[in-house]
């Protein structure tokens, strides 16, 4: 007969790379080994790292560094750009608690922006922030910052 034969499909191949040929795989797997004591293999569970592994993380740290670096220049250079625009400036747009548009916007310690019926309503359920639970103190500010970007927005 000529030509190639037809694998039989009942059949799985697997493959095992065995990286540390002193350990007892049984033992490491499973924490049992049949041959108890008398096994010429080192019984150990540890997740200890190989060289081979430890190698591969440095590799991939060392790329990834590379890739923020030229990540962070391409940044710098798509903002200079667009320095005009004030848009951006890390001030929120709504309150985080009632998802609308601030009305008589407060300021947490942390920095957190929210409206004052909601950040007053919170501290009465819980003396946390919001966004970060950090400890407010009850202390809410009036944000002058936010409230001239919603001027000046209004103006426009």
């Amino acid at each position: 007969r000529a030509g190639p034969i037809q694998a039989p499909s009942h059949l799985r191949v697997t493959s095992r790379f065995d990286y540390q040929p002193d350990i007892c795989k049984d033992y490491k797997e499973t924490g049992f080994c049949g041959f108890g004591d008398t096994c010429i293999f080192m019984h150990d569970r540890s997740d200890y790292k190989s060289g081979w592994q430890l190698e591969k993380e440095w590799e991939e740290s060392q790329k990834n560094k590379r890739n923020k670096s030229d990540g962070e220049a391409f940044e710098i250079n798509s903002d200079a750009d667009n320095s005009d625009s004030d848009e951006d400036d890390g001030l929120p747009f709504a309150c985080l608690i009632c998802r609308k548009e601030f009305t008589k916007p407060v300021v947490t310690k942390c920095g957190h922006y929210f409206c004052s019926k909601c950040a007053i309503t919170r501290f009465k359920k819980s003396p946390k922030c919001y966004v970060c639970n950090a400890p407010t103190g009850g202390i809410f500010n009036t944000a002058t910052t936010l409230l001239k970007k919603i001027e000046a927005k209004k103006t426009k």
